[in-house]
């Protein structure tokens, strides 16, 4: 593996814009940034064509597989990239995790049946997890600690255009072509951000972890644990909510084991990076259904809120850096400031889809809410990565790099799984869509106020470690 390791150039660690973005660590940042935008490109592609992805297949009874599917792969990908890479070397598994999310988006674009849609979304989602792993290692081991924030910045800040652009190209390519189109002609983007990052794959030296033996077996019973919950919310039946409440705890006995243990700082990281996501993820995969069926807006209503989260988050990420220095904000005070901007406005939700109000008054406090949210995901979010590879000892970076990966792919996936299941129970039940609606966004709250407990405990033990 030595051959594949290009000693990268040393960063200056004056912090500035110019020092970060020039060499070969400038190249690896606008490979990131690429790669970013690709993955937005494609996160709105999705969100507007699944509807459509769900008649055409007859598929609206495991819309829960439709949108956990991708999710789930992604939490196989995390523990087990580190072993993956001691087998293979970074190129090679970096290069095989970039093949393997091609084929996969390919198959779904042609499948003709929910069963080939869905393994089509399983290979996509593993390669994006194995590359996800790359990019959170790569920030951590070739660029200086201090300039990692202006980093997960920019990072936050490509997400600006594709909020505007990538709703309108979804809807443009499915009306004049179709949803299969809207999902392939996304792909060429997806390679070329893709292979940047390949490219500078090999820029810095790895931690031996050649005696890592990938955990097979956990990873095993976690899966298992998300089938049972998306195989019980697809059913009619209490049979499928016990099946669904094993699986929850099955996932919970091996998330414990699979995440990583070691310093309390990024321990806490990670963990708040698993109920956040797990809340505000959940929250976006039912923004239009909320929308539509909750407040009886028009689509193009329900299309701008996830223009509104995107737009604030993106910015406020990206200027992040210029908020701590005006306003003396520590890292965890960042982190705690927007995990309350993220839970507040959130946890007002269900007592506005109860209350019955009109589509004229509940849109625009909607909007507000997730521009709100969004920004305080903007505050939040960009933080986390930096305290979760911030360790003493650097040969477990890697290891909290793909922990960090695989709490963000199982809260995003557990969050769909779970308010799109308590949605179906909720109806089955004879509640109406308000109710139902009301008690999925209920949990999804839960989880982002137990965020908030996290950031406050992050900031203590930051405090702490200065």
């Amino acid at each position: 593996m030595s051959s594949e390791v290009i000693t990268a150039e040393p960063v200056p660690l004056s912090g500035s814009w110019r020092e970060l973005l020039r060499g070969r660590t400038g190249l690896l940042v606008v490979g990131l940034m690429l790669l970013e935008f690709a993955t937005a490109m494609q996160y709105f592609a999705v969100a507007v064509v699944m509807p459509l992805v769900a008649h055409d297949l007859n598929a609206e009874r495991y819309y829960g597989w439709l949108i956990g599917s991708y999710g789930m792969a992604m939490i196989a990908a995390a523990p087990l990239t580190p072993g993956i890479t001691a087998r293979l070397g970074r190129l090679r598994a970096a290069g095989l995790a970039s093949a393997v999310f091609i084929v996969g988006g390919l198959l779904a674009a042609v499948a003709g049946s929910v069963a080939v849609f869905v393994i089509g979304r399983v290979l996509q989602g593993f390669g994006s997890g194995v590359l996800a792993t790359f990019g959170v290692s790569a920030v951590a081991h070739a660029i200086p600690e201090r300039l990692r924030k202006h980093v997960y910045s920019l990072v936050s800040a490509v997400w600006l255009l594709p909020a505007f652009v990538g709703p309108v190209y979804a809807s443009t390519v499915s009306s004049l072509l179709d949803w299969r189109w809207t999902l392939t002609l996304i792909l060429p983007l997806v390679l070329v951000g893709r292979a940047l990052v390949v490219r500078r794959a090999g820029m810095f030296a790895a931690e031996d972890t050649r005696t890592q033996t990938p955990p097979f077996i956990r990873v095993l019973i976690l899966i298992a644990g998300c089938l049972l919950v998306l195989v019980g919310t697809s059913v009619k039946s209490d049979v499928g909510q016990i099946a669904a409440v094993c699986g929850l705890v099955l996932v919970a006995v091996a998330a414990r084991r699979l995440l990583p243990t070691g310093e309390r700082g990024p321990r806490l990281a990670v963990l708040a990076m698993l109920t956040l996501t797990l809340g505000y993820s959940g929250l976006d995969a039912m923004a239009t259904v909320i929308a539509r069926r909750g407040f009886e807006s028009s689509i193009a209503q329900a299309s701008a809120v996830l223009t509104c989260d995107a737009v604030t988050w993106s910015t406020v990420g990206f200027l992040q850096a210029k908020f701590h220095e005006r306003w003396h904000l520590s890292t965890g005070g960042a982190g705690v400031l927007g995990s309350l901007m993220v839970a507040v406005p959130v946890a007002a939700l269900p007592v506005m889809l109860v209350a019955h109000l009109s589509s004229g008054t509940a849109m625009p406090l909607m909007w507000t809410v997730f521009l709100v949210s969004g920004a305080g995901m903007g505050f939040i979010y960009t933080n986390l990565p930096v305290t979760a590879v911030d360790v003493r000892d650097a040969s477990t970076t890697d290891a909290f790099a793909a922990g960090l990966v695989l709490a963000e792919s199982m809260g995003a996936s557990l969050g769909s799984m779970i308010a799109g299941g308590l949605y179906s129970y909720g109806l089955q039940r004879g509640l109406s869509a308000p109710h139902s609606l009301a008690l999925a966004v209920t949990a999804l709250a839960a989880s982002l106020i137990a965020t908030v407990f996290i950031a406050f405990a992050i900031r203590r033990q930051l405090r702490f470690k200065i």
